[in-house]
């Protein structure tokens, strides 16, 4: 059986998040085959063109996006929306010279009160950057 590899990215950039909590939840029910790393967030600077090269966080989390088979996104919701720290990292890696997000299936899971993240869930497949991916 061949191996899977995913990528977890989570919106949220606390360490207790209920959302990065979702994606190690699925790293421990993962069938064998299947490996889920998740992306550290942290220490990506916000994009910005005018930033000369690519930031070693960036080409971090790019390295470990182009490994991966496909993507799993805890997509937090703040003011109704999805944050900044995920829509922050897909405009890094959306901007890189050979993409590591096109053709990959994508997955959206989410954690949060009321309404869930549905609204934040809505929003990233409405984006233009999620339109990269196959779904």
């Amino acid at each position: 059986m061949s191996s899977i590899k995913l990528l977890g990215i989570s919106g949220s950039l606390r360490k207790a998040s209920t959302n990065r909590g979702l994606l190690r939840a699925a790293q421990s029910v993962l069938p064998s085959g299947v490996s889920l790393d998740i992306a550290e967030l942290q220490d990506v600077p916000f994009y910005n063109a005018d930033i000369v090269g690519i930031p070693e966080s960036v080409q971090r989390i790019a390295h470990q996006a182009q490994l991966a088979d496909g993507f799993i996104f805890a997509c937090t919701e703040y003011n109704y929306s999805m944050a900044p720290a995920l829509k922050n990292i897909l405009d890094w890696l959306s901007r890189q010279p050979d993409t590591p997000l096109n053709d990959k299936p994508a997955a959206l899971m989410g954690a949060g009160g009321g309404m869930g993240t549905s609204r934040a869930q809505y929003h990233l497949r409405q984006s233009c950057v999620f339109s990269m991916f196959i779904h």
